[in-house]
């Protein structure tokens, strides 16, 4: 069965973009007797209150968009325990390392920047011996990054077309979990597609780019199938939270 899902992170009300996002995911499903999951994405529960999480399930129900899956939705702040498994498992596979560079390190004009502006990691901390991490850990908690290697990346997009990325040049050692211990987007959205047995990713085109690290994730990693992607840029501006977005109880 071809299963879709809907995954807003709940950072504001419900807007026209988030609208945008949901119906063209549950459209597609539904126009192949698929299903559509809800799972929300509020790792950073500091900025993704519960509140919002319950408002936009109100506004889908409102709207006839509710959700096949289970009540209630998936709540990716409550699988921190499911993230550790697989995050231990890169870890045992020897691909894990600590990063202690700053955001200012990181953003600096002489690191590596994609064309986009996008930041590549240059791999500061990827050869740091055990003495150096001991001494760093002394003064910085340290994020943590999963080592990719060069090697290219291709698939067809079901609505952009072929897109293509070497993990190396063009995206780098990418995080896994944050320096407060927040799970990162990349590990969490594919391991919980994979367990939610979604085969159908639709999203806006801004995440293209996150594409190709998530499928080598679930393929070299995961070992699960890997899922159809649809970017819809119609939908790029508006699936994430935005200053100015007009809120759907506004209107």
């Amino acid at each position: 069965m071809m299963t879709g899902r809907y995954a807003p992170s709940p950072s504001g009300r419900m807007h026209l973009g988030n609208l945008m996002c949901c119906l063209l995911a549950w459209l597609s499903a539904k126009s192949k007797g698929g299903q559509v999951l809800l799972r929300i994405e509020d790792l950073d529960t500091q900025r993704c209150p519960r509140r919002y999480a319950d408002a936009i399930i109100d506004d889908l129900a409102w709207l006839g968009l509710a959700a096949d899956g289970p009540t209630p939705p998936v709540y990716q702040s409550e699988r921190s325990e499911i993230y550790q498994r697989y995050f231990d498992e890169l870890s045992r596979c020897g691909l894990v390392y600590p990063c202690f560079c700053s955001r200012s390190q990181l953003h600096a004009a002489s690191a590596p920047h994609r064309s986009d502006g996008q930041v590549v990691y240059a791999g500061t901390c990827r050869g740091l011996t055990p003495e150096q991490i001991a001494e760093k850990s002394r003064t910085r908690a340290p994020a943590w990054r999963v080592q990719v290697p060069d090697e290219t990346i291709a698939f067809e997009d079901g609505h952009m077309g072929h897109y293509e990325e070497n993990l190396t040049r063009d995206c780098g050692d990418f995080y896994l979990r944050r320096a407060d211990g927040v799970f990162a987007y990349q590990l969490a959205v594919v391991v919980d597609d994979a367990l939610m047995g979604v085969n159908e990713v639709v999203r806006g085109s801004d995440l293209l780019s996150s594409t190709p690290r998530q499928l080598w994730l679930y393929r070299e990693r995961l070992q699960q199938r890997l899922p159809v992607s649809e970017q819809r840029p119609a939908a790029a501006q508006g699936c994430r939270a935005h200053r100015g977005a007009a809120e759907l109880f506004s209107l």
